[in-house]
């Protein structure tokens, strides 16, 4: 009855609520709205990752890095320059003289250049046996990678062969500890002295000494018996297992079983001497007190030291066969970890870390010989473009900074740089010239020279550089602005990634790596890493607005750390909330949170 009744009210509840959605349509729809909204809220809030810091990735790649500076100034409104010699040295030739007219490349000077010339030839010289050593090496790399696979499978028969050694070891052991075992008690507690079996041989022993003589041999006695039974002991325990294992036995049983038996049989051998010792020193102490003592006691002297020698010889087999072990398993991991270093940025091994570092200093060894024979060509003072020699300050045999002042129709932008910027800056560096009044125009120059003393103007020093254009166009004007762009170095084929991956802190430089890499990310937002990245220190080289170099420390395809994205914020605020990467702004309100 009771159920019935329930089952009636609740038929009753349900025809109320249809009578009430059918006649609030709209007040129904939002509250079913509301609900699944509710919901969907909750569940969106308890697998969301807002808070976690999420890794955006990086591959590193190899590209052409060209590092810039860049600075602004005027076009020039005098068509004069100073040649000068971009190298120091003695004069030691001289080819024009003043109202010569001259060509843009002509030699106008040489300086002494004996000492670079000898730097090339070294350097040619050692890039060739670099060369040399490096395809030797190139050569021997896969040998060497399938001479540690070949060792490493060697090494595991060999591992295999030793343990069943163990096992031969062990058997001989304990054909022999059962008899010394027996021995020892025989010697302490059997009946040699006393046919009448009234008296074990250690009591027989000792009743022969009185007083003085008693207490110089007593200790050794009780030495004697207490170390046999630790022994005995150990013996016992060790024989249980031995009888369980068999040759098909695991390395880690019979190892185990190993060590067990290498301390059972040191403190057999320590009873053994112990034994031995309280012989010995009965038989002397009798002979001193002229204290007659039965001569089988020297028979039992003599057959301790033969069980001494067994278990010696048995314990220095035990040693060397976990010697081997250890000697075996340590080329398992050496022969391991050599086929792992060898893998190193290559699947093959055949390309191993060292040879990539060989690489590596083989390419700086090609660019210093690059380097070298262009410091040697400025030796030859050239005119840098076409004109007519004013005037002429080298002499021979002496050190000239300037060589010669030419007057020229071509045109020069006069840039004024800060310390920093000026220090990068060399003659001969190209440069990208744009102009605020010439939109689109875009030309290329030359560095001719630059202040070699600054200027201090309210404690800010600068220099000037001055730079030729290549091409002229007639809509320059002297005093027009010019902004330039001076490729102050290029690196071909080097490691790059982008230049937020890298953090220098007190000179170090470090990045952030995965081990093992992350998914790759997809668009900006990242990955989640229940485990913290690993620092992994760097040596960099030069960079651009993106990128820098990486000379060592990473290889190429791996994968660094970007940039990370924390985790956005919210707060109680009137307005509409805008949710980024980089935290929560709040327009219309008065809270702006930022991260």
């Amino acid at each position: 009855m009771k159920n019935y009744l329930t089952k009636l009210s609740q038929n009753v509840t349900f025809l109320k609520v249809k009578k009430f959605a059918l006649a609030h349509k709209v007040v129904t729809t939002g509250l079913i709205i509301i609900i699944v909204g509710g919901g969907y809220y909750e569940y969106k809030k308890a697998t969301s990752t807002t808070g976690q810091t999420q890794y955006v990735t990086a591959i590193v790649k190899k590209q052409t890095i060209i590092s810039t500076v860049t600075g602004s100034g005027q076009v020039s409104a005098t068509n004069q320059l100073d040649v000068k010699a971009k190298v120091s040295g003695d004069v030691t030739w001289v080819n024009v003289k003043a109202g010569d007219k001259v060509y843009a490349g002509q030699a106008l000077a040489g300086l002494d250049n004996r000492d670079a010339k000898a730097a090339v030839v070294d350097a040619e010289a050692s890039l060739a046996e670099a060369k040399l050593q490096f395809q030797k090496d190139q050569a021997q790399a896969p040998i060497d990678y399938q001479k540690n696979l070949d060792n490493l499978q060697n090494a595991k028969n060999d591992l295999v062969s030793v343990y069943n050694d163990t096992f031969n070891t062990l058997s001989n052991t304990y054909l022999d500890l059962p008899n010394i075992i027996v021995g020892i008690q025989n010697t302490l507690y059997g009946y040699d002295l006393n046919i009448s079996k009234t008296q074990v041989n250690y009591d027989a022993i000792l009743n022969v000494f009185h007083d003085e003589s008693l207490a110089k041999v007593q200790d050794f006695a009780l030495k004697s018996t207490s170390d046999y039974k630790i022994a005995r002991d150990k013996y016992d325990s060790a024989l249980v297992i031995y009888k369980q294992i068999s040759r098909t036995s695991s390395p880690e049983q019979l190892e185990s079983l190993l060590a067990q038996s290498i301390d059972m049989t040191t403190a057999t051998a320590q009873s053994l001497q112990s034994e031995l010792n309280f012989l010995s020193t009965s038989i002397d102490i009798a002979n001193q007190y002229s204290i007659s003592l039965s001569s089988v006691v020297t028979t039992l002297q003599t057959n301790t030291r033969t069980r001494l020698s067994t278990v010696n010889s048995d314990l220095s087999s035990l040693l060397s066969q976990k010697k081997s072990i250890d000697t075996t398993k340590q080329s398992i991991t050496t022969y391991e970890q050599n086929i792992e270093l060898s893998k190193v940025g290559n699947d093959n091994g055949n390309n191993p870390i060292s040879l990539q570092i060989s690489q590596s200093n083989l390419n700086k060894q090609e660019r210093n010989l690059e380097d070298l024979k262009r410091t040697l060509s400025y030796y030859t003072v050239v005119a840098p473009f076409g004109g007519t020699v004013a005037s002429v300050s080298a002499k021979v045999g002496q050190t000239a900074a300037t060589i010669a002042t030419i007057v020229t129709n071509e045109q020069i932008a006069e840039l004024s740089l800060n310390e920093v910027d000026a220090a990068k800056i060399k003659p001969g560096q190209k440069a990208t010239l744009t102009f605020d009044a010439i939109d689109g125009l875009s030309l290329s120059g030359t560095v001719e020279e630059i202040d070699p003393v600054g200027t201090v103007s309210q404690g800010v020093v600068s220099y000037i550089a001055k730079i030729t254009f290549d091409t002229a166009d007639s809509r320059i004007k002297p005093g027009m602005t010019v902004n330039a762009t001076i490729q102050t170095d290029v690196h071909t084929d080097v490691l790059t990634v982008p230049n937020s991956s890298v953090k220098t802190v007190g000179g170090v430089s470090r990045v952030q790596i995965f081990t093992p890499p992350l998914p790759e990310t997809v668009g900006t937002s990242g990955t989640v890493s229940s485990i913290p990245p690993q620092q992994v220190e760097v040596t960099v080289g030069i960079s651009d607005d993106n990128n820098i170099e990486i000379i060592s420390g990473l290889t190429e395809g791996e994968q660094v750390v970007s940039r990370t994205v924390t985790g956005t914020a919210t707060t109680a605020t009137t307005g509409t909330t805008r949710t980024t990467t980089t935290g929560t702004r709040t327009v219309g309100g008065t809270n702006v949170i930022r991260f």
